[in-house]
C-alpha cells in the first residue's frame, strides 16, 4: 500500500499492510510518514498489485496504536516490526477501479 502524507513535508512511502478489524499498517517509527502523520493524520492512499488489475485508492485518517507488542510473536516479521509502529486507517472516502478486462467505470464510496 502506498500512503501520501503532508505534515513536514509532502511525502508517499510503501508500507506493509493487513486487514484486521480494520485497515492496519506499519510506519517505521523514525520515517517521515509517520512524523508528517504526527502533524496531520488526514492521508491518501492506494492499494495495487504492481499491475493493472483492480485498484482502490481513497483519503482517510490514521491513528497510531502503538507497538506491535501483540504482533512479536510472528517471527516472520519480528525484525521488521521492532522498527515500526502499527496504525489503524480509517478511510472517508473511496474509489474501486477494476482494470481485468479494460477499463471500466470505477465505484466510489463516501464513508461517514
Amino acid at each position: 500500500m502506498n500512503i501520501a502524507s503532508d505534515g513536514i513535508k509532502l511525502w508517499v512511502s510503501r508500507v506493509y499492510y493487513a486487514l484486521y478489524n480494520g485497515m492496519l499498517f506499519f510506519p517505521e517509527k523514525n520515517d517521515l510518514t509517520n512524523k508528517n502523520i504526527e502533524q496531520n493524520n488526514s492521508v491518501s492512499f492506494n492499494i495495487d498489485q504492481s499491475l493493472l488489475t483492480i485498484i482502490i485508492q481513497g483519503t482517510g485518517r490514521v491513528h497510531i496504536l502503538g507497538n506491535p507488542d501483540d504482533f512479536k510473536k510472528n517471527t516472520e516479521v519480528k525484525k521488521f516490526i521492532n522498527h515500526a509502529y502499527v496504525a489503524e486507517l480509517i478511510p472517508n472516502f473511496i474509489s474501486v477501479s477494476d482494470l481485468i478486462v479494460g477499463f471500466r467505470e470505477y465505484i466510489e464510496l463516501s464513508i461517514k
